[in-house]
């Protein structure tokens, strides 16, 4: 599944939001141009796939305060600073906070759509990943929770007898619920289970079947 993808431009002066969007003109994306952060978070769709070039020192909210409210949003676009002051520290900083890269001005268009389209390519690939983990949640949701403390001793390696000693049931209802998780959440064994678990659970936990 893909997702047309789109791009932002941040800036307070209104020639240079025409001049960017006329060189991104070739990319063939909708380009939606803001003079100022708050226009930004109040009027565009952060939950695309796209590439947002933003000024630095704008009035109000800054470049990087924008940037940092969508990594906090979990949005998946990928941002661009440009910056008429690109000094070490604020370079540091603006990398440091996961932007693609900073661009000072003035900067040739060969260089704003080098990292335009480097952008969109990043942002296309945190879009599919979030897909992929909302629909490993959402499976993980249709489980039982009978079946939510087998699929917990499946990943914590328990045998189907000790699964079915430790819960009381028999061998032939963990053997069915055991296929029931796997058909449920799309896998074909549990390598398969806790690989697909381990994109939304960093550290998978147990249920007290782990406790003696």
């Amino acid at each position: 599944m893909k997702s047309e993808s789109c791009i932002y431009v941040v800036d307070d002066d209104a020639a240079v939001l025409q001049s960017v969007k006329a060189v991104l003109s070739e990319l063939n994306c909708e380009v939606f141009c803001y003079q100022s952060a708050d226009q930004f978070l109040t009027e565009a769709t952060t939950e695309r796939p796209g590439c947002l070039i933003t000024d630095l020192q704008m009035p109000g909210m800054s470049g990087l305060e924008l940037h940092q409210r969508l990594v906090h949003a979990k949005s998946p676009l990928s941002v661009v600073v440009v910056t008429g002051v690109a000094d070490v520290p604020t370079t540091v900083t603006v990398m440091r906070s996961g932007a693609v890269t900073l661009l000072e001005k003035p900067y040739e268009p060969t260089e704003l759509l080098r990292a335009t389209k480097e952008a969109l390519a990043m942002s296309q690939q945190r879009w599919q990943k979030q897909l992929s983990d909302r629909t490993v949640l959402h499976r993980m949701s249709q489980l039982t929770d009978d079946e939510r403390q087998i699929m917990d001793a499946m990943l914590a390696s328990k045998t189907n007898k000790a699964i079915s000693q430790q819960l009381d049931i028999s061998m032939r209802t963990v053997d069915r619920r055991r296929s029931a998780i796997l058909e449920i959440m799309d896998v074909k064994s549990v390598a398969g289970l806790a690989a697909s678990l381990s994109r939304v659970l960093p550290e998978p936990t147990t249920s007290d079947l782990n406790h003696e």
